[in-house]
């Protein structure tokens, strides 16, 4: 669980396991396919940030320095969350232990 008690992420199927695994083996980047396969799973923290650019936008008189680098932070980090792991595991030298 991550923050507010929301998932960082989603479990992965073993189908898009096997096409990371091979997207790396034809020496192809599979962090774009990556990322739209975890996007529906971070949908909470997109929203939120959404809700976070609407609201300075309507304010008039906005302090220049508030921004929404936390929501921002918050949706990042739960698709690096998804990503990451799924890509890494994949890597060659992994199952040996040679990559943490």
């Amino acid at each position: 669980m991550g923050l507010f008690g929301h998932h960082h992420g989603a479990p992965v199927s073993s189908e898009t396991t096997k096409r990371v695994r091979s997207m790396i083996e034809r020496g192809e980047d599979p962090k774009e396919m990556m990322i739209e396969v975890c996007r529906p799973s971070c949908t909470w923290y997109q929203d939120r940030l959404a809700r976070c650019e609407v609201t300075l936008a309507n304010l008039e008189h906005a302090n220049p320095e508030k921004t929404c680098m936390y929501p921002l932070r918050d949706w990042v980090t739960c698709i690096d969350n998804c990503v990451n792991p799924t890509i890494q595991a994949q890597l060659v030298g992994q199952e040996r232990g040679f990559i943490s």
